[in-house]
Parts: structure tokens; C-alpha cells; sequence
């Protein structure tokens, strides 16, 4: 199996993801990467078992589909070396051996199985409330909700970002006990009213996330 990338495009993607990664993982196999190819794309996975985030890299040309987990620390420090240009990924899935040739050599990882990567839950269809939202509005209420969060560990409850969906608007709800921040928007509606708590580490990484 292989597959061409542009350097920079793909080093942006894993930079976005890997914020999800940890330090210190229960699991090995969450200090890695999910590299999904399938169809023409690649789709790269981050996880720490509460947080999951996903992007898709559109790929030059590949040939074959599979899927292997990728050393994050390891991937992220060759691509920042490189100067920009296409690469070429050569991954023997038998022996889990990545090839990375750019047009001033070769580097070689090993990887895990992906098949040892945890699965996202699935959402229940039957409770399920989606709504579409724009970047510049959920951005808007996690920067203005996110300083007021706590990091109180005996009341997890207030350790994110209360998010109401209603009919007559969105609200962004935050509090430590001492301080309180309500930010309304009302130039979206939803059918069905929903309601959830953000937590402050997928918060934070969607702030970062939501410019680019």
C-alpha cells in the first residue's frame, strides 16, 4: 500500500489532530495516530478516550487501502524537518513498516496495528439531535464561556461548557462558583432542543482549531 502527499498540507492536518493526544495515555497505542487510507483520501485519527478528533487529507494518488496507527512524536518531528514536496508513503501492513521517501531520502517507522486503535462510540439514531453550525459562532461562544470554566475535580459538572440548544437561539453557559458567563446567540435555531456539557480540554482544542 502507498500513497503521495502534499509535506505541508499534511503536516497542518496531524498538527491539529495530535492536540488531542496526551502525555500521559492509559493506552500506548493513544500516543499514535490512526492513518485510515481509503478511497483516495486519508483520514487520520486522535484520541485520549474522552476526545476524539478527525481530518481528512486529500492524497495525491494512493494505491491500496488499509489501516496502521502511526508514532505522533515520530511523524510530527520528520515532517518539520522536510522542506515542502510531495511524499511518498510505502507501508508494508505486513510487518507494519512505514517507508517515507522525499527527495532527499528515506525514513523508516514502525508502526502498530490499527485494528488495536479504540473504536469511536456510535451515537444511538434515536437520540440523536444534529445541528449545523458555522466556525465563526461556535467559536465565538467557547472564547467568550471557556475562562469562566473550573477545575474543580469533586464537581466535574462545571469543569466545561454548558451548551443549550433551543428554538430561539444558542446558549454557551460557564461558572467556577465565582464567576458566571452566559453568551446567547439567536441567528441559529434547532428543531429539536438539545443540551450538553463541553468539557474544557475539547474546548480549548476546538478554539485553537475553529480559525484555521
Amino acid at each position: 500500500m502507498d500513497f503521495v502527499v502534499s509535506r505541508s498540507h499534511l503536516l497542518e492536518q496531524l498538527q491539529l489532530v495530535s492536540k488531542v493526544v496526551g502525555s500521559k495515555n492509559s493506552l500506548p497505542i493513544l500516543d499514535n495516530l490512526l492513518f485510515n487510507i481509503q478511497d483516495g483520501s486519508l483520514k487520520v485519527t486522535a484520541s485520549d478516550l474522552e476526545s476524539t478528533l478527525t481530518t481528512t487529507v486529500k492524497l495525491d494518488s494512493n494505491n491500496g487501502d488499509g489501516l496502521i496507527a502511526v508514532d505522533t512524536k515520530k511523524i510530527l518531528e520528520i515532517l518539520k524537518e522536510l522542506p515542502e514536496q510531495p511524499l511518498t508513503f510505502n507501508i508494508e501492513l505486513d510487518d507494519l513498516k512505514i517507508n517515507i521517501v522525499s527527495s532527499t531520502g528515506k525514513y523508516t517507522l514502525v508502526g502498530q496495528s490499527g485494528e488495536d486503535f479504540p473504536q469511536v462510540p456510535s451515537l444511538k439514531s434515536d437520540k440523536v439531535t444534529r445541528v449545523e453550525i458555522t466556525p465563526d459562532i461556535l467559536y465565538s461562544g467557547i472564547s467568550s464561556a471557556i475562562f469562566a470554566t473550573g477545575d474543580d475535580e469533586l464537581r466535574p459538572v462545571m469543569n466545561g461548557i454548558y451548551i443549550e440548544l433551543q428554538n430561539k437561539g444558542i446558549n454557551f453557559v460557564a461558572t467556577d462558583a465565582h464567576k458566571l458567563v452566559r453568551y446567547t446567540n439567536k441567528d441559529i435555531t434547532v428543531d429539536d432542543e438539545a443540551a450538553f456539557i463541553l468539557p474544557k480540554k475539547p474546548a480549548a482544542i476546538l478554539k485553537g482549531v475553529l480559525p484555521k
